[in-house]
């Protein structure tokens, strides 16, 4: 009897992922949830530094404003409840001042133009080709703010408008990083707010831009998260409780194949002994004060000792210091 899962293979992206590569992730939450494996194995990455943002003409914006310079159309500044936003950011770019949330935007911009021009690596993340847009003038938004819905017209998002707005950032990017390897990927999380077939509607139209920007460029890498969500793993069990987003188990799959993608042995094997620290780390004892947990202590320091320089455990070897001074 054939496995209830439908399995299949993928071409690894030629220009691989080692620690010394540099990576900046930029998108939906998928991007976090990669990020922050990544960064958790001490790779050199900028994680989703414009927080959520699920629209591609937002995102391909976002990035094409960090490298020209060009500042955030100043009339979409909005006050909600004595705080700042902007509707082209996420809701965590906050501040009491407009002057205050445009020094934390330029700042942020500055940090990534910073990693985009020696990045190794750029992971683009699409979550839905649904956008919404001001009534006022048509701007679209990256985010609503919890602002009433009259405000806001709700559109798809055309396959040559999604193309253009690549194209701008990409041939933008290549003149001042032209060694650089996208990464595009289609986020596995549900939008079923937008309603079933809506979603489906909206996936299929990123998933055909990825292909097609893959054969009009084929330097651009296309890793296919959502397939393998959906092909692959597909069933309910692989869903957190809301039934939208990838359960952990189904992130640790997802990671593995990333790895398969983009590892090759020798990181694969580093990365494994770097996981194998932070469970360590994590691991609660059942008496702090035991013998057998300061020699497990002194054990940790000694496979630190044992990891690569360029590697920052900084953080790691403070705690254990602290814990050990308790003795």
């Amino acid at each position: 009897m054939k496995s209830f899962r439908t399995t299949f293979s993928f071409k690894p992206c030629d220009k691989g992922i080692q620690h010394s590569s540099k990576i900046i992730t930029i998108g939906s939450c998928f991007s976090e949830v990669i990020g922050a494996r990544l960064l958790d194995s001490k790779f050199n990455v900028l994680v989703n530094p414009y927080g959520t943002t699920f629209n591609p003409a937002s995102i391909f914006n976002l990035l094409i404003t960090s490298f020209t310079g060009k500042p955030l159309a100043p009339d979409l500044y909005l006050n909600r409840h004595d705080h700042f936003f902007h509707y082209q950011l996420h809701s965590s770019f906050s501040a009491t001042s407009i002057e205050a949330l445009e020094k934390k935007i330029e700042d942020t911009r500055f940090k990534v133009n910073e990693q985009l021009e020696s990045a190794t690596h750029l992971f683009i993340t699409l979550g839905t080709a649904f956008v919404y847009r001001l009534l006022e003038n048509g701007s679209i938004v990256a985010n609503c703010h919890k602002q009433p819905q009259k405000y806001f017209s709700k559109s798809l998002l055309g396959l040559s408008e999604m193309m253009e707005g690549f194209n701008a950032f990409y041939q933008n990017i290549l003149l001042i990083n032209p060694g650089i390897q996208v990464v595009l990927t289609v986020s596995p999380v549900r939008h079923i707010k937008d309603g079933i077939s809506q979603n489906q509607l909206s996936k299929s139209l990123l998933n055909v831009l990825c292909h097609q920007l893959v054969a009009t460029y084929p330097e651009v890498y296309y890793f296919p998260a959502y397939e393998i969500m959906m092909d692959d793993l597909r069933d309910y069990r692989f869903y957190k409780d809301d039934m939208i987003h990838p359960s952990l188990m189904a992130e640790e799959y997802i990671w593995e194949q990333f790895q398969t993608a983009f590892f090759d042995e020798d990181t694969k094997d580093l990365v494994q002994h770097v996981d194998q620290i932070q469970r360590n780390l994590n691991h609660r004892p059942f008496n702090p004060q035991s013998q057998a947990h300061y020699k497990f202590l002194l054990k940790l320091q000694e496979l630190i000792s044992l990891m690569p320089e360029n590697l920052d455990f900084s953080l790691e070897k403070q705690s254990i210091e602290e814990q050990l001074r308790l003795f």
